[in-house]
């Protein structure tokens, strides 16, 4: 919503400015003055020109550059382009002079706008009106043509330029844009069949040992699935909805694992009001237990979740036992992947992997 509302503020000052731009340093050398719209005709042409031309840059770029520029109708696109141009060039040779041909730039006896000239008749004008040099939005004084021709081909090709640029720029973010969502959902894809996967192994476990606690492992089961699909395909979500997933998590690893497994697993600070993205911080505890845990002994696993104002701290440490695998398991070697695509800039990880323990710690903005 505050991007919104910033976007939409930061483009009603750029135009409040671009619709101002030809009152700035006048020949009264002030600064700025303010049009006089009410009494004043060429104060009022010259606003609604500059406001034709405003409205044109949207259309342009909201309309005519994505209907037939980005569909391979560029030739189409420059006639039309040409064909504004003329057009607007007309508006501004009609209402400076409605009475002449806006092609014909020979000058013309009549008086401009059918106001007297004041320097009929042999009158000399005042000094400083011989000393003033014309401004961007002067006319000659007996009817010739206007600068304002040139003053709004100007304008009006810097618009469809700059436009086109804009247009070219966010298109090029959208494709990077489309193109990490697509990494992201293979990514996706591939983290939740292998969690399933492993899962379903330690209830089939219990299965076998009929174990009473089955029943509450394929519940906490139903849970983190329900989690996964409702939540695992959300940009970012509340940080509280993560760590309950951890909580269940671990609590279905405790009842699979029994006493062979000692858990340190400790969350500190609030979570509630923060954001961090789904499934971001699973793996490095999975991992954990997939490579920590030996039935044969017991194993020691220590998992702590510091929150504070805007950072979370994930430390996760566990006793190597000789079944660890040395190579990085799916899961963990995607969620790096995808910390590098989401938190660029806004994450550290170190990974410690010692002869007897493997620790993982990791700091990302969740603010």
């Amino acid at each position: 919503m505050k991007t919104k509302l910033s976007f939409y503020a930061l483009h009603l000052c750029l135009c409040l400015a671009f619709l101002f731009l030809p009152y700035a340093f006048t020949s009264a050398k002030t600064i700025f003055a303010w049009p006089d719209l009410y009494s004043n005709v060429h104060d009022r042409i010259y606003f609604f020109i500059y406001f034709s031309l405003l409205c044109f840059f949207y259309f342009n770029y909201y309309y005519l550059i994505p209907r037939y520029y980005f569909k391979n109708q560029q030739l189409l696109y420059f006639i039309m382009i040409a064909g504004f141009l003329l057009f607007f060039l007309w508006i501004s040779r009609f209402l400076d002079h409605p009475d002449h041909n806006f092609l014909d730039f020979r000058n013309h006896p009549k008086p401009f706008l059918n106001h007297p000239n004041p320097f009929e008749k042999g009158i000399k004008p005042p000094p400083h009106f011989q000393n003033m040099r014309p401004g961007p939005m002067s006319f000659d004084a007996m009817g010739g043509p206007p600068t304002q021709y040139g003053h709004t081909a100007l304008v009006y090709l810097l618009g469809v330029i700059s436009s086109l640029l804009f247009a070219i720029s966010s298109r090029l973010q959208n494709v990077e844009k489309e193109k990490m969502k697509s990494e992201l959902a293979f990514l996706k894809a591939q983290i939740n069949p292998h969690f399933l996967f492993n899962t379903l192994n330690s209830i089939y476990a219990l299965a076998l040992k009929k174990d009473d606690k089955t029943p509450d492992a394929v519940i906490q089961l139903s849970e983190l699935m329900r989690y996964i699909i409702t939540n695992a395909n959300d940009e970012v979500l509340d940080l509280s909805k993560e760590i309950n997933y951890i909580n269940n998590f671990i609590s279905l690893q405790k009842t699979r694992l029994g006493n062979t497994v000692s858990v340190d697993y400790k969350v500190n600070g609030n979570p509630f009001g923060k954001a961090i993205t789904p499934l971001i911080l699973i793996s490095f505890i999975e991992n954990a237990f997939k490579h920590g845990v030996n039935p044969d002994q017991t194993s020691e696993i220590c998992i702590y979740i510091d929150i504070h104002e805007k950072e979370l701290t994930l430390m996760v440490s566990n006793k190597k036992t000789f079944s660890i695998q040395s190579e990085t398991g799916i899961g963990l070697q995607n969620t790096i992947e995808r910390l590098s695509f989401l938190y660029p800039d806004k994450h550290q990880l170190k990974i410690e992997d010692s002869h007897d323990k493997y620790i993982v710690n990791l700091t990302i903005e969740v603010g």
